[in-house]
């Protein structure tokens, strides 16, 4: 619990203002822009070939696949043991514990949730009157100021998104989450040797042991396309 204090200690000094958010909404954007170069969505079933999508990674051949009956059951079982784990640890709150202990020191996620449905509501009405303007033929720059608008709020929404993502990072089910996105990606993955597809590592320890940071982003990446 002191872990978890020391964190918010940090966030408050550290990431409550808006320029901070902001620069890590344009980091969190450049790495989403990354991705889409390398992973352009419009040949997704040009890389599905039954069922798995082969990828090569410094010289090796690599493949993601769906996971079979077996291995959902393997998934679920470290699932479950995983979050007998968390849930026995006294330094790991539940996300409703943690949303509590934030507005007892006067942060309410609450009201950040509220920011969110109101600007998006904004959005929502001036995105019909740009589709108005459009059908109606209005000038350029009026559509131009809906645009900009929509722009706007669209980046707000983001910014106050992320707030509330970054404060829950330490919740159990935050946790427990990422870890079955580990899992599964350490279940799906393959790696060709000895003219036949073995599985690329032989635990969920020695995935989680991998160094090689970008390896692991385009296998998750890609496993979380076909599973």
């Amino acid at each position: 619990m002191e872990k978890f204090y020391l964190n918010l200690k940090v966030w408050k000094t550290e990431e409550n203002s808006m320029e901070n958010e902001l620069l890590r909404a344009e980091e969190a954007q450049r790495i989403l822009d990354k991705i889409k170069e390398d992973h352009d969505l419009s040949k997704f079933e040009e890389l599905v070939k039954d069922n798995k999508i082969e990828f090569e990674f410094d010289g090796q051949k690599y493949q993601v696949r769906m996971l079979n009956v077996a291995e959902k059951d393997e998934l679920d079982s470290l699932r479950r043991k995983k979050f007998g784990k968390l849930i026995q640890d006294k330094d790991i709150l539940l996300e409703k514990d943690l949303i509590r202990v934030y507005k007892e020191r006067g942060l309410d996620l609450e009201e950040i949730n509220e920011q969110i449905r109101k600007l998006d509501t904004e959005r929502y009405s001036i995105t019909l009157k740009l589709g108005e303007s459009i059908a109606n033929k209005i000038g350029e720059s009026v559509l131009k100021e809906y645009k900009d608008q929509i722009e706007s709020l669209t980046n707000r929404i983001y910014l106050f998104s992320l707030q509330k993502s970054n404060l829950l990072t330490y919740s159990l089910e935050n946790q427990l989450a990422n870890y079955i996105v580990k899992a599964l990606t350490y279940l799906s993955l393959e790696v060709f040797k000895d003219e036949k597809w073995v599985k690329a590592y032989k635990s969920i320890e020695d995935f989680e042991k991998n160094i090689d940071e970008k390896l692991i982003e385009k296998s998750i990446y890609y496993s979380m396309l076909i599973n």
